[in-house]
This record gives structure tokens, C-alpha cells and sequence, in this order.
């Protein structure tokens, strides 16, 4: 609006008309081109489309267009607003505009083209035309103050131009205001630029570049005081809404280009002030801001209290610019890492006796007595004694840790005290397993009765004094219960379904591909440690055999998973298979299960929702 569309056309109707040419350009001094600059050419028709939209009209021109021009090389029809005509009115000037005569002309020109049917455009040659710069509209009204002898200043031009956004025809018609509401003619006092602020409501650079820093600053006090002020200053707060994202753009193109000047419309004292604001803001968070405050900005527009809602999505804005991001804090982790600060972490001896999740199960029995980790000394393991089999074995005093031991700085009260009997009774069942333990048989047959020894856990896991390895090898082939066979069969411990899901999902994770054939079989039944697996015998006899060729990976992550070294697997064929109804899961079961797939979980993470329905 108000950039030289008319203008343009009528030095391009010159140029057409001009009966001495210079390059192209008009002489502006032949009968024709004062004629259209007096706006009396007969040959040069200019029409106010907003005005004459009717259907009438384009047939009037249709039947114009056939005459001759009379004094002029070409007749020209200019047709301002085109946008504004009749669906009818085009349809009426669609033949005439597709074949014009040879010596007809249209120029149309209009602020919103996307109105303009696109049978029209595709028929003609666009010209669009920018914003005019700030710059240049301050020197016409520079030029035209001095012409009218009108004292105003400089700074207060410049805030016309930023108030015109880009038109001369709105910058022009502000200076107009300005003189009438001052009336700084010859003789008195210049206008100034804070006269200037205070009649289109806007905000002194100074005060922006204030208001600015508290933004970048995160300094929240700062910035509601600061609109209130604007606010009660009686400034239009949608233009200053506009202002806060032209000096968030223009600092941010300050900090992200060598030269800021070539992209922003500024001088260079207020490319200076952006360059002043970028030191120390990053990118990403003048980003944020700018995303978060241009995406309410046409709800602004709309607010019934523009101010509560100004502060309320700029201190959203604030607070999402200025949250601190995962990647700092992986970057501080790194620093604290590399500068060795979490050394001092690993010695502490209550951090570095944490059980770790996953790690090596519990002993299944306890034994007698409780003895703090702390105050057992560091002994040599004693070695077990095996004539027959020619290995290592462990006394009775070792046997029994509620036995008194020689030379240990334990005390009474780290101990737990038994009555009489229960010693008695504890030495009578140790000296039985010693007697055991020296025959390989009874080890072999006794491993796994309610009877069976359990080596204290602090003596196989700790490392001897002496630091021989020989022992400590030989301390752990002592057989245990928690070697031997489960206490539950597989068969009591897991269902056939859920059993071969949980295994088609741990060899997923090894070998993708298998886990996909694995999971076309159906888990039939659990016998004797043994998981049945079934395959439709029509459709499914080339993945049988591929699960087959890779049944000893299977196995393994089978025994891995139950703990049950005597676990396996069987795969058979069946007729009719796929035609027998599949059982439903739950909904529990599919989110359990697509949670646990890293894209899903890394989508869910990351717009921190959660899983509501999965489908089959």
C-alpha cells in the first residue's frame, strides 16, 4: 500500500507513448508524456476497479478496446484495485485479455493478487513490488520538509518512516499529521523525535534496547515493568508487540551473519545496538523467542486486555528460552568428567557398595549369622581339603563364620549371639557336611537337598591378601544352589505365550530378522523343560527351517533368560494352523510392548506424552 503501483503503471504508459525515447526511458518533455502527467490523455484510460465492479463496465471496455488510440502509438488501460472486479466482470474481460489487439495495452495493479483469478495471471507479466526502504522515504521527507520549509528533526523523520512500514503515501500523509498537530512551520521550533514517539505510540530506541536486555537477560521483573510503563505511557502495544520481534530478528541476524546490514533495513547505529544486544545470547534461545512470541501474535489482535496478555506469553516465552536444555547438561557432565571431579565419588565406601541393578543373584540361603562387611579382616581364603579328587577344601572353622575365629578383631555385639543348643546343633551339621564335602559323590548327590552346604558369599567374593589366583579358581567350583536347577520348573514359572513373546523379543534385540520369523509361531506347551513351538504346515514351512538353522542361538537366549541350563526348544508343523482363532492381548500388553520399542520410546520422550491405544 502506498508503494507506487499507479505511479509505476503511468511511467510505464510514458515509456509505451513516448514519442522521443531515451534507452527506453521517457523524455517526459512530448505532447504525450505531459498529457499523462496532466492526466488528460485520451489514449490513457485509468479505472478504479473498487468502483466499477459491475459486469457493465468490462463490456463497455471491451467494445472501447476496438477503437484506435487517437493521438498516442498505444491505448492503455490502467486498472487499479483489479481485485475488486466481479467473478462476472472477469469473465466478461477474459477473451479481450487472452487476444488484445495490437494496439491495446493492460496494466492492472493490486495489494492482494491471491484475489485475482489464476486464468488472469497466467495471461500476464507480474511485477512484484517491495517495501520501499526506511531510508529512502526519511530523504523524500527530508526533501520535502525543506521544500514546504517545515522544521522537524532529523530522528523524527526516521521515526515516520518506521511508522509508514514501507509506504510513501502513508509516510506522507504522518508528516502532515505531525505538522498540524505541532505546527512547526518556519520560524518556530523544530519538531522533535519525542514528539514524533508520543503521536503514533511508539518506543524510543533506547527504551526498546532496555526492554530487550531484561528479555535476553531472563530478567522478568525488569520486562513487566517496563511494558507496564509502556502501557500507562499509552503506547500501542500490538505496535510494540511488532517492535519486540524486529529487534529479536535483527539481533539475531546480528549474531548469525558477518554482515547484518545486506539483510535488515537499518542504519548502522541500530545495527550497532543488535550487535550490542547478541553479546553473550546464543542462537537457539533467540529462536525460542521468536518462535513462541510470532506464533500468538495474531491473538493479540483479539485480546480483550492486551496487556495481561502481552506479560502472560512473554514470560512464556522466557521461561521456554531460557530452561536449561539436556545438551548442557550433557556438555557439564563432560567438564566435570574430563576435570576429574567425579573421582572423589568412587571412593566413598557406601557409594561403592551400591548393588548395581543386573548384577550376580542373591545366595537362596543365608546363613546364621550376620557379620558387618566393614569389620571382617582381610584373610587369605582357606583352601578346601579333596584327597580323592585332588582339589582344595575348605575347614570347619571356614565353614562356619559364628565359630570364633582365630585372630579376628570381631566384636560380641557385630555378632549374632546363638543359644546353646543351636551350636551345638550347627557343629554336629558341620562336621556331617565336612564329611560330605570330602567324598566327590555326596558332593554330586547333596548339591541340590535342603541339607546341602552354602559357602559364605563375603568369603568366595572376596580377594585374597596375598593376591593368589589359584585359590580364588578353586574357591568357585564349589557347587551352590543357586548352580543347580531352579526350584520351580519352567513349566510353573512361565505360561507357553508368554514365555516365546518374551524370547522372540530377546533374540529381537541380537538378530532382528530372526526375531520377525519367530514371530509367525504360535507357543503350544511347556513339557519337561521344553518349550513347543508350532508352524502353520501350509504357510510357514520355509521359516520353520530358518528358526531351525538358528536353533542353538535360540536355545542359548533361552537358558539366558529362565536360568535353566536344562531349558530347550522344540519347533513342529501343524495343519490348519492360521485358521485357528489367535488369541487377543491386552491393551496392558501391547503398550508394555510397544513402549519398549526405541522409536516409539524416543518419540514419547520427546514430546513427553504417552501411550494411549495401540492397534494390531
Amino acid at each position: 500500500r502506498g508503494i507506487g503501483k499507479t505511479t509505476s503503471a503511468r511511467i510505464f504508459a510514458k515509456a509505451l507513448n513516448c514519442k522521443h525515447p531515451i534507452d527506453g526511458e521517457p523524455c517526459c518533455e512530448c505532447s504525450s508524456c505531459k498529457a499523462i502527467a496532466d492526466e488528460s490523455s485520451v489514449d490513457v484510460i485509468e479505472i478504479d476497479a473498487a468502483t466499477h465492479t459491475q459486469v457493465e463496465k468490462a463490456r463497455d471496455i471491451c467494445e472501447d478496446v476496438l477503437h484506435l488510440p487517437i493521438s498516442s502509438k498505444y491505448k492503455i488501460y490502467i486498472i487499479d484495485e483489479v481485485h475488486m472486479l466481479s467473478k462476472s466482470a472477469w469473465n466478461a474481460l477474459l477473451k479481450t485479455i487472452e487476444e488484445p489487439p495490437a494496439h491495446a495495452k493492460f496494466i492492472f495493479a493490486t495489494t492482494e493478487v491471491n484475489k485475482v483469478l489464476p486464468t488472469v495471471i497466467s495471461r500476464c507479466q507480474r511485477f512484484d513490488l517491495c517495501r520501499i526502504p526506511a531510508e529512502l522515504i526519511a530523504n523524500r521527507l527530508e526533501f520535502i520538509a525543506s521544500e514546504e520549509k517545515i522544521q522537524i528533526s532529523r530522528s523524527a523523520l526516521e521515526v515516520i518512516a518506521r511508522a509508514a512500514d514501507g509506504g510513501m503515501r502513508d509516510a506522507q500523509s504522518l508528516l502532515d499529521q505531525l505538522v498540524s498537530f505541532f505546527g512547526a512551520t518556519s520560524g518556530g521550533e523544530s519538531i522533535s523525535e519525542a514528539q514524533a514517539l508520543s503521536l503514533f505510540g511508539l518506543t524510543a530506541p533506547g527504551e526498546m534496547e532496555s526492554l530487550l536486555h531484561s528479555i535476553l537477560a531472563n530478567d522478568r521483573t525488569a520486562a513487566i515493568l517496563s511494558i507496564h510503563q509502556f502501557a500507562a505511557q499509552g503506547k500501542n502495544l500490538e505496535t510494540l508487540f511488532e517492535e519486540i520481534l524486529t529487534w529479536l530478528r535483527g539481533v539475531l541476524l546480528s549474531l548469525v551473519l558477518p554482515d547484518p546490514q545486506a539483510v535488515l533495513d537499518e542504519n548502522p547505529e541500530k545495527i550497532n545496538c543488535y550487535r550490542k544486544l547478541a553479546q553473550g545470547s546464543r542462537p537457539d534461545t533467540l529462536q525460542i523467542l521468536l518462535e513462541q512470541l510470532a506464533a500468538s501474535s495474531y491473538l493479540l489482535r483479539e485480546a480483550i486486555n492486551k496487556q495481561v496478555f502481552m506479560e502472560t506469553i512473554l514470560l512464556k516465552a522466557m521461561r521456554a528460552a531460557h530452561a536449561i536444555k539436556m545438551e548442557d547438561i550433557l556438555i557439564r557432565l563432560n567438564e566435570i568428567r574430563r576435570n576429574g571431579e567425579l573421582d572423589g565419588i568412587e571412593k566413598i565406601p557406601s557409594l561403592a557398595r551400591v548393588p548395581v541393578q543386573g548384577g550376580s543373584p542373591a545366595p537362596a540361603a543365608v546363613m546364621p549369622s550376620a557379620v558387618s562387611i566393614d569389620t571382617v579382616p582381610e584373610q587369605p581364603a582357606v583352601p578346601l581339603e579333596m584327597p580323592a579328587a585332588g582339589k582344595k577344601s575348605l575347614s570347619a572353622e571356614t565353614l562356619n563364620p559364628s565359630a570364633p575365629v582365630s585372630g579376628s578383631k570381631l566384636e560380641k555385639s557385630e555378632m549374632t549371639e546363638p543359644d546353646t543348643k543351636s551350636e551345638v546343633a550347627e557343629n554336629k551339621q558341620v562336621e556331617k557336611n565336612d564329611e560330605k564335602l570330602t567324598d566327590p559323590e555326596n558332593m554330586i548327590t547333596e548339591s541340590n537337598s535342603s541339607t546341602a552346604f552354602q559357602p559364605n558369599e563375603e568369603y568366595l567374593t572376596e580377594e585374597p591378601s596375598d593376591g593368589s589366583e589359584e585359590e580364588t579358581t578353586n574357591m568357585t567350583e564349589v557347587p551352590s544352589v543357586s548352580e543347580g536347577p531352579h526350584s520351580m520348573s519352567l513349566k510353573e514359572r512361565f505360561s507357553p505365550e508368554l514365555l516365546w513373546r518374551k524370547l522372540t523379543e530377546s533374540v529381537s534385540r541380537i538378530q532382528p530378522s530372526l526375531g520377525a520369523i519367530m514371530g509367525g509361531g504360535f507357543a503350544d506347551r511347556i513339557e519337561n523343560s521344553t518349550l513347543h513351538v508350532l508352524y502353520d504346515a501350509k504357510d510357514d514351512v520355509l521359516p520353520i527351517q530358518m528358526v531351525t538353522k538358528d536353533k542353538s542361538l535360540i536355545r542359548n537366549e533361552l537358558r539366558k533368560m529362565t536360568g535353566d541350563g536344562a531349558a530347550d526348544i522344540a519347533f513342529a508343523l501343524r495343519d490348519g494352523l492360521h485358521s485357528q482363532p489367535i488369541p487377543k492381548r491386552t491393551l496392558e500388553e501391547l503398550k508394555h510392548d510397544a513402549g519398549a520399542n526405541p522409536m516409539v520410546k524416543e518419540v514419547v520422550d520427546l514430546f513427553s506424552g504417552a501411550i494411549v491405544d495401540v492397534m494390531e
